[in-house]
């Protein structure tokens, strides 16, 4: 048994991660779940609708992108025992725009749209 009984909020250096769980009898280790961010938004504010939880049931996997920043509770009671994959691709490190998966850049790539959408109405308006 590892030397801790939850693991803290993070994201995995991955494109997709499967967690199976290989526990039989436990209680707690809830896995929850707060939007996907690339290296520049991992640490900023989570927004209601990025929130997410799944309680593991032995035998059967979740798998998420890597990016998703997550995190479990601990374990109450008996033993959670969990195989963790991680998929990965080199070519991950060569992309610079995240806007079709972070979603902060996502959310600030639309506000900018927003804003030109908006100003260009100002100056037909004022034509």
């Amino acid at each position: 048994m590892l030397p801790f009984s939850w693991v803290g909020f993070h994201v995995d250096d991955s494109e997709v991660t499967l967690n199976v769980c290989l526990g039989k009898e436990f209680f707690g280790g809830e896995l929850y779940f707060r939007g996907v961010r690339c290296d520049k938004h991992v640490n900023t504010g989570t927004h209601q609708e990025e929130v997410g939880y799944y309680s593991h049931i032995p035998g059967r996997a979740v798998l998420h992108r890597g990016r998703h920043r997550h995190g479990a509770r601990a374990t109450t009671s008996g033993e959670r025992l969990n195989l963790i994959m991680w998929c990965r691709r080199e070519l991950k490190r060569y992309q610079t725009d995240f806007s079709s998966w972070c979603g902060e850049c996502l959310r600030r790539k639309k506000e900018r749209q927003h804003r030109a959408v908006a100003a260009t109405k100002m100056v037909y308006t004022i034509s």
